[in-house]
């Protein structure tokens, strides 16, 4: 059997109530009785001081010759039973039966009548007692009630003259007593129905969200992040509940964060694999060409003077290219793997494009191609020596592959550094990828890293680079964070 918070707590209420009941239920009873026995102390104490003066008054008018007992003693006990409508028997001081009166209006006394001996071999406790000089009473309870004898020795003027031995009808008092404690019985009962109902009816109001918790938790537990408890019990299980909301939402966006996570480790073990391949294919390609003229210029029967300077002239590009192209390799494989750590300065970003400008003239020179730098000047913290790289090599892809007589326009405005060029179609997978390495590579004196490099830079110095295609233009725009003047 599952035991649930409801039946747990069910059954430890119903044991604990019913302990509680049942010592309750003891103490009360306990209780009444005690109280009982101090009523029935109090009444046979004013029973026997109102008898003692009665007997008293009733020797002043009737005064004895010998013995008032045995002269008087019949009188005596019917005044008694008639006045306290008690069963009252006398005994002389040597313990004989002398004479007892019954009180033929209780029918409970008159039924329960025992034959009355003398104290010789007397069983009644109280009786005894009397004759020892302390006045005594005894409860025994019968069929149809309750009975209580009472005894105590009369002395006058110091002389013993004998016992008196009441029997009353104490009925009425003990049945009060049975009433109240079924009254109490039956509130108890009641109070206990009540409360069982109430505690039911709030451990159900308890149980309903925690069960809605549980289903929710395993909701989650296979993978549904996207469930909502709502609980307004204005109380700590609805704090509960919103903080396990809160708890999923947090799971549900750490597992997205993860999601992502994975694709841009999938996607970079894409680029890397790419790259590896890229790489490969890209020195493969000089160290062909290298080999491939350095076989035929190695042959015994090899004599040509013009093709070995051609291949002479061409094993010296290749190896300036692979060589230009491990050294950007390297130089990339650094940067991914530290950040620059070079020195940074402020720097007056138009007078060092204006120089890059100077030195690629001759270069652009040789296609027709003129270099135009305009804008408001600026200042950035950064290395002069990587900046210059950057706009390096920007201007150097803008001569090689743009348009022959046409211009290259650098212009300058509040941060930004945009290089524009007449260009042919490119092709928008370069275009979308453009700072991939090898994506631009033809092969002839490129290692396809420049923009790659650029990149790098130019985040290292917290800045962007985009590029673009429009309508025959190509535009590098570049922004980095100015810096104001002191």
């Amino acid at each position: 059997m599952k035991w649930t918070i409801q039946k747990k707590f069910i059954v430890g209420y119903l044991i604990l109530f019913t302990l509680a009941a049942l010592i309750v239920d003891q103490v009360m009873k306990d209780s009444l009785g005690k109280n009982s026995q101090v009523m029935i102390a109090n009444e046979v104490t004013k029973l026997q001081h109102t008898t003692r003066e009665h007997i008293k008054q009733f020797a002043l008018i009737h005064p004895p010759q010998a013995d008032l007992f045995k002269e008087y003693g019949g009188t005596i006990a019917q005044e008694l039973s008639r006045l306290h409508t008690q069963n009252v028997a006398l005994y002389d001081s040597e313990g004989l039966f002398l004479y007892e009166a019954i009180a033929m209006e209780k029918p409970l006394l008159a039924e329960n009548q025992a034959y009355q001996m003398n104290l010789e071999g007397n069983p009644n406790p109280e009786l005894i007692a009397a004759f020892n000089n302390q006045a005594a009473f005894t409860r025994v309870d019968v069929p149809d009630g309750n009975l209580v004898y009472f005894s105590y020795p009369l002395y006058l003027h110091d002389q013993f003259y004998g016992v008196l031995r009441f029997t009353g009808d104490s009925t009425n008092l003990f049945t009060a007593n049975d009433k109240v404690l079924t009254s109490f019985r039956v509130l108890v009962i009641c109070l206990f129905a009540g409360v069982f109902i109430i505690s039911t009816l709030l451990t159900r109001q308890i149980i309903r969200p925690l069960l809605r918790l549980t289903a929710a938790t395993k909701k989650v537990a296979a993978g549904n992040y996207g469930v909502d408890v709502h609980v307004k019990t204005k109380d700590e299980l609805e704090v509960l509940a919103m903080s396990f909301n809160d708890m999923q939402q947090n799971i549900q966006r750490q597992m997205k964060m993860l999601e992502q996570e994975k694709d841009r480790v999938v996607q970079a073990e894409k680029s890397r694999t790419a790259f590896f391949n890229n790489v490969t294919h890209e020195l493969k390609t000089p160290l062909a060409t290298i080999s491939g003229y350095a076989q035929i210029i190695g042959e015994e029967d090899f004599d040509d003077p013009v093709f070995l300077r051609k291949a002479t002239g061409k094993i010296r590009l290749e190896s300036e290219r692979l060589n230009r192209m491990v050294i950007e390799l390297i130089e990339l494989a650094k940067r991914e793997m530290t950040p620059s750590l070079k020195k940074r300065e402020a720097i007056q970003l138009l007078p060092l494009i204006l120089s890059v400008s100077e030195d690629m003239a001759l270069k652009a020179g040789q296609r027709q191609i003129a270099i135009d730098v305009t804008g408001e000047g600026f200042i950035v913290d950064g290395n002069r020596d990587e900046l210059r790289q950057v706009f390096s090599n920007v201007l150097d892809n803008a001569i090689k592959y743009g348009v022959s007589g046409a211009r290259i326009v650098v212009v300058m405005k509040d941060g930004n550094i945009t290089v524009t060029n007449d260009s042919p179609p490119v092709p928008d997978r370069i275009v979308d990828n453009a700072f991939e390495p090898f994506i631009h590579t033809k092969g002839e004196g490129s290692s396809g890293l420049g923009l790659s490099i650029c990149q790098q830079i130019v985040s290292q110095h917290d800045g962007t680079i985009a590029f673009d295609y429009d309508d025959g233009r190509v535009v590098v725009s570049i922004v980095l964070p100015m810096v104001e003047k002191s």
